[in-house]
């Protein structure tokens, strides 16, 4: 404590009696909070380091001087302690600071006798960073909750792709059932489709739950050739259906990434439907996605289609929520997308397609990096 070995301090050591003041002066010193020593009269008689960098002021500023000058004229409650045999009571007060601002603190003197001296030590605890805590904390927590809502909002978005995907396996399964030439092979075929997407239903519920239970989804290392690669199967039914002649090129390697295999896969399935979607009233319809290594240790993915392109009106937004292009869309596709990646350390795009068309691109860093 830099005032302790102050003229006016009785806490400073000399001969007499002076292994116990030494030992008062180190535990004044070791202190986290703020603690002054004031006489009857309400004199500073000693401060340690936390209370003077507290309050803005050198500890000589502030010795010998009166404790009003470090709280405001209309709070000072805390002379009531100020008097022999009165009960120690904490108390929640406003500080001074020398630059004139003023802040909350908790505020409790017990009394004690020093060389036939009644002194008062004050304990001083600024609790302007508990409530800027506090506040953190709420902001955290709505912030949390928006994000909950906004997947809870998305929900019904995602699940419609595998719970659309079940119904055309199975309706394709009952039409091969009614065949003379009946396939079993392709009828089972069809079966375990449907089946992969009723997983993956499970899966995207699975993801909600661990998020509201925890506030974030398990991530694992993951090929990211082998996600897209599962999640092209997922929509590969759409695009036959719209007539969309798909490529795969995924030929990036390494492509291992530490991701929520279902997230990426639901970012993937995103950006294909509104490939395949963006080309229904096209004569040309093709689709490409493919995979390669960029700078910097990442991989990136793009989906081109050969579609209208995006308008220019809505391409600057075009990733935040509610923005949409389509007549029944409800905009939260692509956003929800962004949110994935971006949670994975990537960036998401969209750019012209130089044949026509777009190209949606996101990037991920790989797992060495």
């Amino acid at each position: 404590m830099r005032s302790l070995s102050h003229p006016e301090s009785p806490f400073a050591p000399h001969a007499a009696d002076g292994e116990r003041r030494v030992d008062l002066t180190a535990t004044m010193a070791a202190a986290f909070d703020g603690i002054v020593a004031l006489d009857e009269r309400g004199a500073v008689r000693a401060i340690n380091g936390e209370a003077a960098t507290l309050f803005g002021y050198a500890a000589d500023d502030v010795i010998g001087r009166d404790f009003g000058m470090l709280t405001p004229e209309s709070d000072r409650s805390y002379r009531d302690d100020l008097r022999p045999g009165a009960p120690s009571v904490r108390r929640r007060v406003d500080g001074l600071r020398k630059n004139g601002s003023i802040f909350p603190m908790e505020l409790g003197f017990s009394e004690i006798v020093c060389d036939g001296k009644r002194l008062f030590i004050g304990l001083i605890r600024d609790l302007s960073q508990r409530g800027r805590f506090a506040q953190g904390v709420h902001e955290l927590q709505a912030n949390r909750l928006d994000l909950i809502e906004n997947m809870a909002a998305g929900l019904a978005h995602e699940l419609k792709q595998p719970l659309a995907a079940i119904g055309a396996y199975l309706n394709f399964a009952r039409r091969h059932l009614k065949e003379k030439n009946l396939s079993v092979e392709k009828v089972a075929e069809m079966l375990d489709n449907a089946d992969a997407q009723v997983f993956r239903a499970s899966q995207i519920m699975d993801n909600l739950r661990q998020f509201i239970a925890r506030g974030a989804t398990a991530k694992s290392p993951q090929y990211l050739n082998a996600v897209i690669q599962t999640a092209c199967e997922f929509t590969d039914a759409l695009a036959k259906q719209h007539n969309v002649k798909t490529t795969i090129d995924l030929a990036a390697s390494p492509d291992l990434v530490v991701i929520n295999k279902v997230q990426i896969q639901q970012v993937v399935v995103n950006l294909k439907r509104n490939a395949v979607e963006a080309m229904q009233n096209c004569e040309r319809r093709e689709m490409r996605v493919s995979t390669r290594l960029v700078e910097g240790n990442f991989i990136r993915a793009d989906v081109a289609d050969t579609g209208p392109g995006v308008p220019e009106a809505i391409k600057a937004r075009l990733f935040e929520q509610f923005a949409t292009t389509k007549p029944h869309g409800l905009g939260v596709g692509l956003s929800i997308s962004r949110s994935i990646i971006e949670a994975h350390k990537g960036k998401i795009w969209a750019e012209p397609n130089p044949g026509g068309g777009a190209v949606f691109s996101f990037m991920l860093p790989l797992a060495d990096s």
